[in-house]
């Protein structure tokens, strides 16, 4: 488990005739828990590698990881891989080229999916925020008439407005095959999941005490809006990134 820093992973495959043995531990995969067969990275020969392990491999177990803040229904799991012996048609690629020809390619994709996630999410909010101030009266009229209400739904709107553009944007990319769509799909995810946490909270506030409690879908929405922000790479990251891109091009 190394998170952010994906080229130090700790597991191990060794080469054995014809077959590679793994050894290794990993955390938070998600559908971990009914996946039937999982892209492990693994050093071989001192180098990030990717391979192909199915879970009725002798010396593979799950362990389901639950109690967690959000996103409860990914199907967390734990896995563990002692000897595990897999045949060599089961690497992916070829040795050394797991981190550069694979695992950037599912990041730059789950980036994506999240940042699309994030606007889904971030809709929801301001749906749920709407409908529940046309419904509360406060003081002998709707909340929707409180102009400080007004102003947290307006910056909802333009915020979840501005991030779906920029995912239409970098899907653009990705369609036309640009290269410019990597750097993009950074820009989108970043904004899209700290927008997420923004409007969420918000949604939580015009909600009140109602908020807070599981009767109403924005706590949840709260507690999933969190995971966004740390998933597919941490917001951290991506300012390192992007503004190492703009110094760098401007």
């Amino acid at each position: 488990m190394v998170g952010s820093d994906a080229k130090n992973v700790q597991s191990v495959a060794v080469a054995s005739d014809h077959n590679y043995v793994i050894n290794g531990h990993k955390k938070w995969i998600t559908m971990g828990q009914i996946a039937d067969i999982y892209l492990v990275f693994a050093q071989c020969e001192g180098k990030p590698t990717a391979l192909l392990v199915e879970r009725n491999t002798p010396g593979f177990t799950t362990t389901p990881i639950t109690g967690m803040l959000g996103a409860r229904a990914s199907m967390l799991a734990e896995l563990h891989l002692a000897d595990c012996v897999i045949p060599e048609e089961n690497l992916v690629g070829s040795v050394g080229t797991g981190l550069s020809h694979v695992a950037l390619h599912c990041l730059d994709y789950g980036r994506y999916t999240v940042a699309c996630g994030c606007v889904g999410l971030g809709q929801a909010c301001l749906e749920q925020s709407v409908h529940y101030s046309r419904k509360r009266r406060q003081f002998g009229k709707a909340l929707r008439e409180n102009q400080l209400i007004q102003k947290m739904i307006t910056g909802m709107t333009v915020n979840v407005k501005a991030a779906r553009l920029l995912c239409y944007h970098s899907g653009y990319l990705k369609d036309v095959m640009d290269p410019d769509s990597i750097m993009e799909t950074w820009t989108a995810k970043y904004f899209a999941s700290k927008m997420v946490n923004q409007v969420a909270s918000d949604a939580v506030q015009i909600h009140g005490a109602n908020g807070c409690s599981r009767d109403y879908p924005v706590e949840r929405y709260l507690r999933d809006a969190r995971i966004n922000e740390i998933i597919e790479g941490t917001s951290q990251m991506h300012e390192m990134l992007i503004a190492l891109h703009t110094i760098r091009n401007i």
